[in-house]
């Protein structure tokens, strides 16, 4: 029988091509996850990657797989388990398939559940819940990480870096974009019908208006009820932590923010940041006897 091994759970890295659009390289992120990979082979941890490991929204994909091969290379090797998120859904009608041609690729998926200490767990990025989100089809969201894109190209550096600009900021610019479509189409199709104003903001992820992220728990919790898994673990919003006892978020890598999970074979689900080239634990969220004793 194969040994059981602790989880070691990270999402959204969104790595680039190293471009001025690409936070992980701006901020020396290579560096620290490869040191991150370090660690969980040391620890003999198996990886789960849920979700955004790239950057396909504002980066050409074969730019950034050419550029990141030696990073594949290495999750290929410790079996790493990654689950396609919404930045790079662009990979998602190819699970199953040999088209990508590469051992990293065979273990792409989509949602997945592992039964951990007698009890159901689900692992997904979080999109796949989301209407405005989840079918892969390009919307405003994409639309604004592209429109944020050229104006880092401008700057010569990422938005979102420590002391960039906020994810406030950009919904203004998406905004006054929005205002410009609507009166381009009108003019031209010489019409008085409107997009509904709600839709632009209903389109964006959670990480791109923090807002969504009391509707998209809901979206979480019915889906817990309808399919009746005990735990459900996410990325996708970029807030990490443990939420009503009975989700949890691995948080991110972007900007300054370098999270992860570790969550133990006896039932023990801890969270970190890494940092200074160590993990530092930042709270023992739950253990699964415990909550459900």
């Amino acid at each position: 029988m194969p040994v059981e091994r602790d989880i070691i759970i990270v999402s959204d890295l969104h790595i680039g091509d190293g471009g001025p659009r690409d936070n992980f390289a701006a901020d020396n992120k290579a560096y620290k996850f490869s040191c991150f990979l370090d660690y969980v082979t040391a620890q003999q941890a198996e990886l789960f990657i849920l979700g955004d490991l790239f950057e396909f929204w504002q980066a050409n994909i074969g730019r950034v797989l050419t550029r990141q091969m030696d990073l594949v290379e290495r999750l290929s090797e410790l079996q790493a388990v990654y689950v396609v998120g919404n930045h790079d859904a662009d990979f998602e009608d190819l699970i199953g398939t040999s088209l990508l041609a590469h051992s990293f690729f065979e273990r792409m998926s989509g949602p997945f559940e592992r039964t951990i200490a007698g009890k159901r767990f689900k692992f997904m990025h979080g999109h796949e819940l989301d209407p405005f989100n989840r079918d892969g089809t390009p919307r405003w969201g994409r639309i604004l990480a592209i429109l944020g894109g050229i104006i880092e190209d401008r700057k010569g550096s990422p938005l979102l870096s420590a002391g960039g600009m906020t994810e406030k900021s950009l919904l203004k610019v998406g905004r006054s974009f929005m205002w410009m479509w609507n009166k381009s189409v009108n003019f031209f199709e010489k019409s008085e019908t409107h997009e509904k104003t709600h839709a632009f903001v209903e389109s964006l992820t959670p990480a791109q208006d923090p807002a969504k992220i009391k509707g998209i728990m809901s979206l979480y919790h019915n889906n817990k009820q309808q399919e009746g898994y005990d735990f459900l673990i996410t990325g996708h919003t970029h807030k990490a932590g443990l939420f009503q006892d009975w989700y949890c978020n691995s948080g991110c890598w972007v900007g300054l923010r370098t999270n992860f999970l570790r969550l133990q074979q006896d039932g023990q689900l801890h969270l970190y940041e890494w940092r200074n080239d160590r993990p530092i634990l930042t709270d023992q969220l739950f253990s699964i006897q415990e909550r459900l004793a």
